[in-house]
């Protein structure tokens, strides 16, 4: 498959490269709004893009700012709520672009943005998919004093990124991939860590908010995020709104494990996806 490719501009200037995928039927069954991890960019997810769209399903994802080949200085926030606020407007022109209400699909940081995007309800979505999401991190008293530090005297300036690419998947040619991907930023700075914490905060507190059909998908082995934070939030969740799948051995990116793992955590997307698909919903 093949995305197209354009741009959109947020309102403060920033140009963000968009990616649509579309599906071979003529009446869709709905859109899904796919939101990229901390560093990389949603060129990585075109096989994701492929099985939604097999399911009829069209996709619009986006570089955040920072990231891939979107403008904006690299690995840097202008505020908490920047990449939440750049979803509402990547939101805004999708749903006048095509008069229905979306799926919204975030991995790791673009999970945390998603559950941020669906509790606070910035705007109403059809149902939440939720990769690897970060809704906890493993930080030290260190880390955490070296954040405070950052953030008071340095907020933008970059720092090597932690992120160890063998934690990524068991898949050889994965981490390869992910490291010889020249749009993979290494770095990050205070701003952005502050956007995670706050974030996690306010998607945990919110958890009990949450209205739309939920799916989690989550690497119980997983050392980039924690994943007992998806615990914590599908226990906060209302009864019957969410549904949580855990592979035990899945390291972060599930979508990208080694087979049969891999194929198991597709399936799972299918199948929920095959119960909840039924006719677009209007706003």
């Amino acid at each position: 498959m093949t995305a197209t490719q354009s741009h959109q501009r947020m309102r403060d200037g920033t140009e963000l490269l968009i990616r649509t995928w579309l599906p071979a039927t003529a009446e869709p069954l709905g859109t899904v709004l796919l939101v990229h991890g901390l560093a990389e960019h949603s060129g990585r997810y075109e096989h994701v893009a492929a099985a939604l769209c097999a399911r009829g399903l069209r996709v619009r994802a986006y570089d955040h700012r920072g990231h891939g080949a979107s403008g904006g200085p690299r690995m840097v926030v202008p505020g908490p709520t920047a990449y939440v606020d750049d979803l509402a407007e990547i939101y805004d022109a999708a749903e006048r672009q095509w008069h229905e209400l979306p799926m919204v699909l975030g991995h790791s940081m673009g999970g945390l943005v998603a559950a941020q995007f669906a509790t606070a309800r910035v705007r109403p979505i059809r149902a939440l998919i939720l990769s690897s999401p970060a809704l906890a991190l493993k930080l030290s008293n260190t880390m955490l004093t070296l954040q405070r530090v950052l953030l008071a005297l340095a907020p933008r300036m970059r720092v090597p990124n932690p992120i160890d690419a063998r934690m990524l998947s068991h898949d050889a040619e994965v981490v390869r991939d992910y490291r010889n991907d020249p749009l993979v930023q290494g770095t990050i700075s205070a701003s952005v860590l502050e956007s995670f914490l706050r974030g996690m905060a306010q998607a945990q507190g919110d958890a009990g908010r949450l209205e739309v059909p939920t799916l989690m998908l989550v690497g119980g082995a997983d050392t980039i995020v924690d994943p007992q934070g998806s615990r914590t939030f599908f226990d906060g969740i209302p009864e019957g709104v969410a549904e949580m799948h855990w592979f035990d051995t899945g390291y972060h990116e599930i979508f990208n494990e080694t087979q049969p793992l891999r194929g198991e955590v597709f399936a799972a997307l299918d199948e929920w996806l095959g119960r909840h698909l039924e006719v677009p919903v209007k706003p």
